[in-house]
């Protein structure tokens, strides 16, 4: 992913640890009624950009060439409607899972609600999901060019969670989605407006503007939000949401962004498991003599429900990687009002763009090729079943997947006010168990080992001689693992 960069200076300082104590451990800026992003100093920026798919890609199996149906071109999205600052009114529709959902806190519709920080979004009821059926801005029929190509019923009968985006809103193009939530939620006055618009906004109650369960989705985004406030792009093919959630104890608020990212990583797996299962009963019965001779081809080549299907992995504190390179991450910003805390998580994954550095979908692809190597043998000839290919998985099944996750990982976190039951599971998911770690200091580098986390949700790592110590990001470099600065702990 290629990124523009903000300020890397901004909170340079000397690296001392305890003049360096993270925003989000400490309540005293929320209880000010400031934002928090608690990925200033723990977290990166998430890949912000636009989906080239939106619609299914379901092709089944593949013959003659092996080319994978989601590296071509977008049939809703042409190249001369790619994401720009032309849109003056950005067309955002409103789908909500129940007919009596989406309610506002004074009874009215979601899409009823005045969004006056980003006052270019209009709202509107989502209707019908061919979006050359939306009645565009100028109110002739014909398609509009801001209405997504998401699918919502899709999406809503892939959803099982109790409340967690059971309210939709999807757009063909956004400045971020993460700035419409948070924008909109946030009880500060934006900047400009009016002593009266001062006034409404500062008295804003929780649930005038989004209803809870609210998750906002974009097939592009011009202005994606990233760490430190830097911006991120990504070429099309990325999948693109943040939703708002609540949540009460601070303690256990920055451990919101693992529970996201292992979230993020079980949706993964579950999207590669569905698709190489798929696959792999088809070419099953495509070829019985081929079974035959592979005995045991599903039960010993592929198994589901492992949870490592693809290589998918967590680099901390919230970037997704396989095979080294970045594919998605997630960015976290809260703010404390009346007793708790509005969290709006933004979300950013690699779905079908295997440039610049690769894909869920070619993940999944490459993992199949493998498993027809070990099947029929590097040096075995090709036949009618070897052609067959995973059916991409899609944003619609991927978004379903992750907020089924979040809402059950999330309310383990909250049942215990502790992430000690999850922690065993996240490390099994990330990259840097016993991995070695230089950091540089004035006297000289240090070598530490990574152990695990510390209960402030920190890395936890010992030196040659046992002394453990918690690994703090210094606030100034873009790869936390090259600016960490150590806090000795007590053996």
């Amino acid at each position: 992913m290629e990124s523009t960069r903000g300020d890397e200076s901004k909170g340079s300082g000397s690296p001392d640890p305890d003049a360096r104590r993270v925003v989000w451990v400490s309540q005293r800026r929320a209880l000010r009624g400031r934002d928090i992003d608690f990925k200033t100093s723990l977290g990166g920026a998430f890949p912000a950009g636009r989906d080239a798919r939106g619609s299914s890609r379901r092709g089944g199996k593949t013959r003659g060439a092996r080319r994978r149906d989601f590296r071509e071109p977008m049939a809703a999205m042409s190249t001369d409607e790619a994401c720009s600052e032309t849109h003056a009114t950005r067309l955002v529709q409103v789908w909500t899972k129940h007919e009596t959902g989406g309610r506002l806190r004074d009874g009215s519709r979601a899409w009823e609600a005045s969004l006056a920080a980003t006052p270019e979004i209009k709202l509107v009821r989502g209707e019908v999901e061919d979006a050359s059926q939306v009645r565009s801005d100028d109110g002739n029929d014909g398609k509009n060019k801001n209405a997504s190509a998401f699918r919502a019923s899709v999406f809503f009968d892939a959803l099982t969670t109790s409340t967690e985006a059971h309210v939709l809103y999807t757009a063909r193009e956004l400045q971020s989605t993460q700035s419409m939530l948070q924008e909109n939620l946030s009880n500060l006055n934006p900047k400009g407006s009016s002593s009266a618009e001062n006034e409404t906004l500062e008295t804003l109650e929780r649930g005038s503007r989004f209803p809870p369960g609210a998750l906002v989705l974009a097939d592009c985004q011009i202005g994606g939000r990233g760490r430190g406030g830097n911006v991120w792009t990504s070429p099309p093919g990325c999948l693109l949401f943040s939703f708002s959630t609540t949540h009460t104890v601070g303690a256990t608020l920055p451990f919101l962004q693992y529970v996201a990212t292992m979230a993020a990583v079980d949706a993964i797996q579950e999207g590669a498991d569905a698709a190489i299962a798929a696959a792999a009963a088809e070419y099953s019965q495509q070829d019985l003599s081929s079974l035959e001779k592979n005995k045991g081809y599903l039960g010993d080549k592929f198994r589901r429900g492992t949870g490592g299907a693809v290589d998918v992995r967590i680099k901390w504190p919230n970037d997704l990687y396989s095979g080294g390179a970045k594919i998605g991450g997630v960015l976290c910003t809260s703010t404390f009002v009346d007793g708790q805390f509005d969290v709006v998580i933004g979300v950013g994954i690699n779905l079908d763009n295997e440039t610049p550095t690769t894909c869920v979908n070619e993940i999944i692809a490459k993992r199949w090729e493998e498993l027809l190597r070990e099947a029929n043998g590097s040096g075995s000839e090709s036949t009618e079943n070897t052609y067959i290919t995973p059916e991409p998985t899609s944003r619609e099944h991927i978004t379903a997947s992750f907020m089924n996750r979040f809402e059950a990982l999330a309310g383990l976190l909250n049942a215990s006010d502790s992430f000690a039951s999850l922690e065993p599971s996240y490390l099994r998911q990330w990259l840097h168990t016993e991995q070695s770690v230089v950091l540089e200091e004035p006297s000289g580098n240090v070598q530490v080992t990574v152990k695990g986390l510390t209960k402030s949700g920190y890395l936890l790592a010992n030196d040659s001689s046992g002394q453990r110590f918690e690994l703090h990001p210094d606030g100034n470099s873009f790869d936390f693992f090259k600016g960490l600065v150590r806090k000795k702990l007590a053996n």
